[in-house]
């Protein structure tokens, strides 16, 4: 980026991105601004499954020169953005908020990007819409450098009325050059910029990414500017204005964004006083305790009021097993009438798009326990890692009418006590422990007890509504699949070592994904099994990972109740694992998937050998891991265990320990 001049440089086309979710009728006034300003750039619009998917759809037969990209799901902003990007291929970003309304070509913006190869992003003056407030101004597209103090002076809603103080993330007067970043509801990202900084980052669902972006260009020596044409009319939080509790999430998640952004810094300390300093200031300022109490009415109609609220702890929201159960468990309760809070102690994550609209999401530090809660008994279920048991514990005890279960997911220890003796002597305190099955159970408390009083409750998952019928593969080898983090104790290595020794049959195998020890693990892979060992790194899920699989391999020595089991056996997969703990459970002792026991090279290579040559039992263990899953192992089951453990421990006593 020597010169700032691009007059030699043949100039970079533009696309116009635009992510949408509900309010068909503010992307329909966007689109009509695009057509009649920028008429002549491509134009991309994904939908992020929105309720009004059916009025989307007209929109989108009334405007055929858009390319139109309709997600089943709601992926969140950066997802989004970095999937039109990739699908583009080239050209400048033009991203364009649905509630953004043009009123004017853009041409100072689009001259200076045209004209100068130095500029990561460039943003217009935007003047608010309806809902307008006298302290904004057309430039306040444009922020200061973060900081605490100004994050919090954002949330708190006095960042205009100290615009003139090193207080406010806003400027005083319109900045050419932005030494912090500009809002996303019109920005026209440089392609070039774009390829040499990377997308998105993900960890933002919605809210911060293009903050965190413009974040890195700046430090990798590119810059931001401000142009004075007052082309763009942003209505702000448009597209959740007409629904409570929508507008609810973005608030929360706006929250979390704020937070992640000051970690992403090297500042985890100070996101967590910021999230505390936001919550405090909530329960104090007048016009945040009406909204909180509007929201409250607005849950209170959705909702069983004879139902206990029910919390969840998480500290990320991570892919994992016992994440993705809570969210499924989450999602399964509110449905049944109960109101749900997931509460993430270090940050939300991936699996945030997958949260149920109805459940609410909360972001704390895990030593400040304050819900916002209706009132009544409720009812915390809480993991067991050190976080989520000091904030259940402290919870529990500012508060009465509240019980709090331990639902203990941790593959046991055979050498010793799987937990340490500080943390088994608080959990001991709870109102009982949920073991994932009886075996479990009786392996995790082998060495140390735990609590006088325990509930089982196996996990669940979405069972399809029939087994997948075997595959038509006649005269193709045998696809095998391995799914997990990728670490030395879920033995990927042994397997290959196990399939090094039946080079003679027909097979290949996919080991799906990524860990701290995958290179290590790749690297052990022979020469010769180059060809039919695919190391596939992350898969996005289930249905990706276990496509076409004729069987699911899971050579692990330390599982609990390992999900991906249950995910094959839902889809009719046969399955072949490791007998660990609950694992001979989950496949009734053999009757529903092959039981390696013991676990080494020989043994796996044994049960492989009688898998990969009979497609017969393959058919017959499909069928019946899919009729056990389904009797057994499915979201409702799970919360019928639930439903009757929450009940028990609100109708009995408070468990003391003795």
């Amino acid at each position: 980026m020597a010169s700032q001049q691009r007059s030699a440089m043949a100039v970079t086309p533009i696309g116009v991105y635009i992510v949408s979710y509900r309010r068909p009728d503010l992307l329909a006034e966007c689109l009509r601004g695009v057509h009649r300003h920028l008429g002549g750039l491509p134009v991309q619009v994904w939908d992020n499954h929105s309720t009004d998917s059916d009025k989307i759809a007209e929109l989108a037969r009334s405007h055929p020169d858009v390319q139109w990209h309709f997600s089943p799901t709601n992926v969140g902003f950066a997802s989004a953005v970095n999937a039109l990007a990739a699908s583009f291929g080239a050209g400048d970003l033009l991203l364009l908020n649905p509630d953004a309304e043009l009123a004017g070509p853009l041409t100072a913006m689009r001259s200076a990007m045209a004209g100068r190869d130095d500029l990561a992003a460039v943003a217009p003056l935007t003047s608010r819409g309806s809902i307008a407030s006298n302290r904004h101004q057309d430039w306040d597209v444009a922020h200061r450098e973060p900081s605490l103090i100004r994050a919090v002076v954002a949330n708190a809603g006095y960042a205009g009325v100290l615009r003139r103080t090193p207080l406010s993330d806003l400027y005083p007067s319109a900045p050419q050059e932005v030494t912090g970043y500009l809002t996303g509801s019109c920005l026209l990202i440089s392609r070039r910029a774009w390829d040499e900084v990377g997308p998105f980052d993900e960890d933002f669902f919605l809210y911060g990414e293009e903050a965190d972006w413009q974040r890195r260009a700046r430090s990798a020596g590119w810059k931001l500017l401000l142009t004075e044409e007052p082309d763009v009319t942003h209505l702000g939080h448009g597209s959740v204005a007409d629904d409570p509790l929508a507008a609810q999430r973005s608030r929360d998640l706006l929250l979390n964004a704020e937070a992640l952004r000051l970690a992403k810094l090297g500042k985890r300390r100070r996101a967590d006083a910021f999230l505390a300093a936001a919550t405090a200031l909530g329960k104090v300022q007048r016009a945040k305790r009406a909204q909180r109490a509007d929201e409250h009415v607005a849950r209170a109609a959705l909702f069983d009021r004879d139902k206990p609220a029910v919390i969840l702890t998480t500290n990320t929201l991570d892919y994992g097993g016992a994440e993705r159960q809570r969210v499924l468990l989450a999602g399964e309760l509110a449905d049944r009438g109960y109101d749900v809070a997931l509460a993430c102690l270090q940050a939300f994550g991936p699996l945030v798009r997958e949260v149920s609209p109805a459940v609410r999401l909360h972001r704390l530090p895990f030593w400040m326990p304050t819900l916002d809660l209706p009132a009544g008994p409720a009812v915390l279920i809480s993991g067991t890692t050190n976080t989520e048991v000091a904030f259940a514990a402290a919870w529990r005890r500012l508060g009465r009418g509240r019980r709090w279960l331990v639902a203990a997911h941790n593959p046991p220890r055979y050498d010793g006590p799987t937990y340490s003796a500080a943390l088994a002597a608080v959990m001991a305190r709870s109102d009982g422990i949920v073991a994932l099955s009886p075996r479990h159970w009786q392996e995790l408390t082998a060495s140390q007890r735990l609590h006088g009083r325990h509930f089982v409750v196996p996990n669940g998952v979405e069972i399809a509504e029939r087994p997948r019928p075997a595959s038509d593969r006649a005269g193709q080898p045998v696809r095998l699949v391995f799914v997990g983090r990728l670490l030395e104790e879920k033995n990927p290595h042994l397997l290959v070592a196990a399939l090094d020794g039946l080079k003679d049959l027909p097979w290949t195998l996919d080991i799906c994904g990524d860990g701290p020890d995958l290179q290590r693990l790749r690297a052990q892979t022979p020469a010769a099994l180059l060809d039919r060992v695919r190391w596939r790194g992350w898969v996005a899920g289930p249905d990706e990972s276990l496509a076409d699989a004729d069987l699911m391999c899971l050579p692990s020595r330390a599982e609990a109740f390992p999900l991906v089991v249950l995910e094959a056996m839902a889809r009719g997969v046969p399955v072949v694992a490791s007998a660990v703990c609950a694992v001979g459970d989950i496949l009734d002792d053999g009757a529903a998937g092959l039981l390696v026991d013991p676990i080494s090279i020989e043994g796996w290579r044994a049960a492989l050998r009688t898998a990969i040559t009979d497609p017969r039992l393959r058919s017959e263990l499909g069928r019946a891991g899919w009729q056990r899953a389904a009797e057994h192992y499915s979201v409702a089951k799970m919360a019928d265990g639930y439903e009757q453990t929450i009940a028990t421990v609100l109708t009995e006593s408070r468990w003391a320990p003795a």
